[in-house]
């Protein structure tokens, strides 16, 4: 069975900057990342759909995409669309040098401040758009100045009297329940597509059609999804495999070698190729 989601980029350092810009109005199928990932929105009529969520931008948005989730752009016109985009690895919040920062902790999804905060937003755009392109002595290092800026920048206005202002979301309210349901009963291996269904007071085949039309993935998908990730973070952070197979809602560890050979198309967390 072929995915209706594709993992996306790539990643071998800490961090790596982009700037992108272009008029083009494509249609960008979802997909997720194993990495997170910051989009400063400069210009463009644009969307963003994170999980299930439609939030419509204005420039100055900053988005944030956390490892993991399901998420596509929807660029409604020719207009420029242009962004500074960071991918980041979970593992530069993990060590000492960013753990104050890290604004991926069950955080807002897009990040919309008062005009006056906005401003420096502008003010560190062109300086984030010419560490990019810089490939001058010490190049890594700058961008990497550039980046903390922004980090620290976020993290003070999120926690002082700058706090943002939420963007405008939609979403189909149906979808929404079952999603929350979801991430509150993931680690239950009894969970299931009716046991989902009846908790948002919904059928079966209806809600399986909103699902995969609002989050881009069928409802199985996206549990089995959500349950790699959850094994793999906690290997990641020393619990055994088996364990951890438990502790995400798989019934046992064949069914995770299984989800990670089949449906994600990689061995599981934990196990070498032999």
């Amino acid at each position: 069975m072929e995915n209706e989601y594709r993992r996306s980029g790539y990643l071998f350092e800490e961090f790596r900057l982009f700037h992108n810009a272009d008029t083009q109005k494509k249609e960008i199928p979802f997909h997720y990342h194993d990495f997170h990932k910051i989009l400063l929105l400069l210009s463009g009529n644009i969307s963003y759909i994170i999980e299930g969520r439609q939030f419509d931008l204005s420039p100055g948005d900053v988005v944030l995409v956390a490892a993991g989730r399901l998420h596509r752009p929807v660029i409604h016109d020719h207009s420029l669309y242009e962004r500074i985009i960071f991918y980041i690895s979970p593992r530069f919040f993990q060590e000492g040098n960013g753990k104050e920062l890290d604004l991926f902790q069950d955080g807002p999804a897009v990040l919309r401040f008062s005009e006056d905060a906005g401003s420096q937003i502008h003010r560190l755009a062109p300086q984030l758009k010419s560490a990019a392109y810089d490939d001058g002595y010490a190049d890594e290092l700058l961008r990497k100045i550039r980046f903390l800026e922004l980090l620290i920048w976020l993290n003070r206005a999120v926690r002082s009297a700058q706090t943002p202002v939420p963007a405008q979301i939609s979403g189909n309210p149906l979808v929404l329940n079952a999603l929350d349901y979801i991430h509150r009963h993931l680690h239950d291996s009894t969970l299931s597509i009716d046991g989902i269904a009846r908790s948002v007071s919904a059928g079966r085949s209806y809600l399986m059609h909103l699902f995969k039309a609002q989050v881009g993935c069928t409802i199985g998908q996206y549990i089995t999804r959500k349950r790699l990730a959850m094994a793999a973070a906690l290997i990641k952070n020393g619990m055994p495999v088996g364990h951890a197979c438990e502790m995400s809602g798989f019934r046992n560890y064949a069914a995770y070698y299984y989800a990670s050979r089949q449906i994600a198309g990689r061995l599981p967390a934990g196990v070498q190729e032999e």
